[in-house]
């Protein structure tokens, strides 16, 4: 299975700011994302942050141990997102 994860406000605590190396890391929900990687499952990182923030994006990753197959920075900003198989990182989680 492919999973995509969103960063800020999933994987981090907060969502919002540009202070990305000091995102407070969500435990319980970067714990969830390695297990699936470990499943065998392909993790997809995406964010809103802009290509000129991947180099501080990816070090928060490597030094929050967050495995992950590729990551996808730029995606569309929306005020509201509508999928059919969305789910809350509380609700992967449980």
């Amino acid at each position: 299975m492919v999973i995509g994860v969103d960063i800020d406000g999933t994987l981090t605590i907060e969502k919002e700011g540009h202070d990305y190396a000091r995102r407070t890391p969500n435990k319980k929900m970067i714990d969830r994302v390695n297990k699936w990687y470990e499943e065998g499952h392909i993790i997809m990182l995406f964010t809103a942050r802009w290509e000129s923030d991947r180099k501080i994006t990816k070090q928060w990753l490597k030094d929050h141990r967050v495995f992950h197959h590729a990551l996808i920075l730029g995606k569309p900003s929306f005020d509201l997102y509508v999928d059919d198989i969305a789910k809350r990182p509380e609700e992967v989680c449980k």
